[in-house]
């Protein structure tokens, strides 16, 4: 991690949940920090704003020739820009199109122009689609939406621009990160913030889907200690758990975080046009066999710990 101090670094969606923990772990390490970002989805690095190692530029990484100044000088691009949310994707299925691949084909063709020394893109868990079995990086893979196949094209693009420039790549694949500042577009944070606010909870389905939920702290690690080591280079890596939690499970475990358990109301939904049945994931587990041998690495928050941080964090933003 100290190998950060100095290092200039690029976070494109660096204004975004994950990519503001990024930026602001990345400034306590000493790195000079430029942030690309739209702002559409809000501005989650706005207590940074002032730190002198921080320059902010709200552009659209589709736009090569607003962005290309940016990358001058830069050591590292982590490309954490995307569009995010299963109702965003679905609703609007082009614009998932062209940030992910258009977007991505700009930042990354500018990387290799500006001899970046290691691109890191931000992939999902989604490429695997269904699994019963814990997901490894070589696969299987099964693609249940336009967002998951973008992703993929993501990847194919590292591989690409390494063979013909020679441009450094790590894939990570995020599974469900969450944490302070995530918003209520996803289940864990939506949970909470229903029953904070007394209202009903929903679950679509039967809840018995599993997930991989991890903290964005140790997402956070993660993503830096396989960008800055050499064992992280030209490879994909999981970034989760390896333990699964049922929607179910976590609902009860959140209410009873909250001594809400008697009074919530939780209800099951059917699914629908926005949240269809056909690209639902039922079963996700990331095998973190490939981390914990490369980079030595096991997550340290469990998920009782990162459901009493979050909700900490709520109370003393929220109310």
């Amino acid at each position: 991690m100290k190998k950060y101090a100095d290092c200039n670094v690029l976070v494109t969606g660096g204004a975004g949940f994950i990519g503001s923990h990024l930026v602001e772990k990345l400034l306590t390490l000493g790195a000079r920090v430029s942030v690309i970002d739209t702002m559409l989805c809000g501005n989650k690095i706005a207590h940074l704003k002032g730190n002198k190692n921080l320059s902010v530029y709200e552009l659209d990484v589709t736009n090569a020739n607003a962005i290309s100044p940016v990358f001058k000088g830069v050591d590292m691009v982590f490309h954490l820009a995307a569009v995010v949310g299963v109702e965003e994707t679905q609703l609007d299925p082009l614009n998932v199109l062209n940030v992910e691949v258009i977007g991505t084909s700009k930042v990354i063709a500018l990387a290799a122009r500006h001899k970046v020394k290691r691109f890191i893109f931000a992939s999902s868990s989604e490429v695997y689609g269904d699994s019963f079995k814990p997901m490894v990086e070589e696969g299987p893979f099964n693609h249940k939406s336009t967002y998951s196949l973008t992703k993929m094209i993501g990847e194919h693009y590292c591989r690409a621009y390494y063979q013909k420039y020679g441009l450094e790549y790590t894939i990570l694949r995020y599974f469900n990160t969450y944490g302070p500042r995530q918003d209520e577009r996803f289940v864990f944070s939506r949970f909470v913030e229903r029953a904070m606010k007394q209202e009903e909870i929903f679950i679509y389905g039967d809840g018995n889907q599993t997930r991989d939920f991890t903290y964005v702290e140790d997402s956070v690690h993660l993503t830096l200690l396989a960008a800055m080591s050499r064992k992280g280079a030209c490879q994909a890596f999981n970034v989760g758990t390896g333990k699964a939690v049922s929607i179910n499970t976590l609902a009860k475990i959140i209410l009873k975080a909250l001594r809400l358990k008697e009074q919530a109301k939780v209800s099951y939904v059917d699914y629908d046009n926005i949240r269809s049945k056909e690209i639902e994931i039922f079963n996700r587990l990331a095998n973190m066999h490939k981390v914990m041998e490369l980079l030595q690495y096991r997550p340290v928050t469990t998920l009782g710990q990162g459901i009493k941080a979050y909700i900490d964090w709520y109370g003393s933003n929220k109310f």
